[in-house]
């Protein structure tokens, strides 16, 4: 016989109002907790920039013009002297971790010393005050270097320093060479073949060269009228007048174009070999500069990289072996590649001269193409200040195996650039 199942009755659980009352009590508390934090957070982690310039009087067992010639080998050590001592004299001040860039702009020679021009950028939480910010600056470079030891002998008594807007901090920096103002993540699995775009000022010294409006080469700005190009850029193509150069991270608006006033191929290059690939373009105005278009350093004739050395080539060349130019500017990130390796009889065969280096890897994947030419491929220093270490100028295909892109090396060309340029 079938039996239903018995339904048995909930008792039903009354809550007091009292106890309600309590609940939304300390929910409202624990909200209005929350939301103080919030504000606070939020209030003492926003930040303010601060721009000083300051001039540092110091005396050196060098001689001035040892250290006096930007992006030079003394220059960069003398300078990172200096700046060490200054972020090592803040960092034992009340504002540890807050000053986020000290910079040498120059040095200057002065009649019982040298100054060292130098940008010094904070980010302090909006909450402190401006002025006493500016005394426990100024109090930092006076006092607390005094105890800093030299080399150089600083003379912190002298130091001055004054506050500049952020228009004046991009200029000083937009003239001097080799720095970058925007810098993404670069993608280090990808190649300008199929690689990643850059963003707008990240790579500024890069240029368009183009026939006739259509692009046909890349260059590298090495100051306000000279570029630095492949010579086989122009072998067939030597009329100026047709040539111009644009800037910025597109081809197609440029930030900005001119002309050619003239072409100087090195007189020691013969096609079809592609030793000596090097050249030089003079523009028929100056290029303003922006930090979007500036200048990369050039390194001296003695200058030496390191096997293994990240590098970063950047072009608007083709994704694939003969394909088409792009639009917009891409980069990759190479390795340097001794000269006894890539001359190797499954690489080049000794077919790389001491004025030509070899980047990228014997894997292949990562590496220049057709379009890139005359290019730059580049290199910082510990003070993340760029130098224009060769010139895309060949290879075999673009990312093969045992084939990595081949440049004109820069330093074996330092004394030619500058007896034609006088840079």
């Amino acid at each position: 016989m079938y039996r239903p199942p018995v339904v048995r009755a909930r008792k039903r659980t009354c809550v007091e109002p009292w106890v309600i009352g309590l609940i939304s009590f300390l929910s409202l508390i624990a909200l209005a907790v929350c939301i103080g934090l919030t504000v606070h957070y939020v209030r003492y982690n926003q930040r303010r920039t601060y721009n000083y310039y300051t001039t540092l009087p110091f005396t050196s067992d060098k001689l001035y013009s040892e250290f006096g010639k930007e992006a030079s080998k003394n220059f960069t050590e003398m300078s990172q002297r200096i700046e060490s001592m200054v972020k090592n004299a803040f960092y034992k001040s009340p504002l540890r971790g807050q000053l986020v860039k000290s910079h040498i702009i120059k040095f200057s020679k002065e009649d019982d010393g040298v100054l060292a021009h130098m940008l010094l950028i904070f980010r302090i939480p909006s909450t402190e005050d401006p002025e006493t910010v500016h005394k426990i600056i100024e109090h930092v470079l006076r006092e607390k270097l005094k105890s800093i030891a030299g080399p150089p002998e600083m003379d912190p008594e002298s130091v001055e320093i004054k506050k500049i807007n952020k228009t004046e901090t991009d200029n000083y920096l937009n003239n001097c060479c080799g720095t970058r103002r925007n810098k993404s993540t670069v993608q280090t699995s990808l190649r300008i073949v199929g690689g990643t775009q850059v963003e707008e000022g990240e790579w500024p010294w890069q240029s368009s060269l183009q026939w006739d409006g259509a692009h046909r080469c890349g260059a590298t700005l090495i100051n306000s009228t000279w570029l630095v190009s492949a010579a086989h850029c122009f072998r067939t193509y030597n009329d100026p007048s047709r040539w111009t150069a644009s800037f910025g991270a597109t081809i197609n608006p440029p930030k900005m174009t001119t002309g050619f006033r003239r072409i100087i191929v090195h007189e020691k290059y013969k096609y079809p070999s592609h030793d000596y690939d090097i050249s030089l373009v003079e523009l028929s105005s100056p290029v303003p500069c922006t930090n979007a278009v500036h200048r990369v350093c050039l390194p001296d004739a003695n200058h030496e990289f390191q096997p293994g050395q990240r590098m970063f080539v950047t072009g608007f060349g083709a994704l694939q072996n003969d394909g088409f130019t792009q639009n917009h500017l891409r980069q990759v990130q190479l390795d340097y590649i001794d000269t006894q390796t890539c001359n190797r009889p499954q690489v080049y065969n000794g077919a790389i001269t001491t004025r030509m280096l070899c980047a990228g890897f014997l894997e292949g994947e990562r590496d220049a193409c057709q379009g890139d030419s005359g290019g730059p491929l580049v290199a910082s220093d510990a003070r993340d200040i760029w130098y224009l270490v060769g010139v895309v100028s060949w290879g075999d295909e673009c990312g093969k195996p045992n084939k990595p892109g081949v440049y004109t090396r820069v330093t074996a060309f330092r004394d030619w650039i500058t007896s034609n340029t006088g840079i």
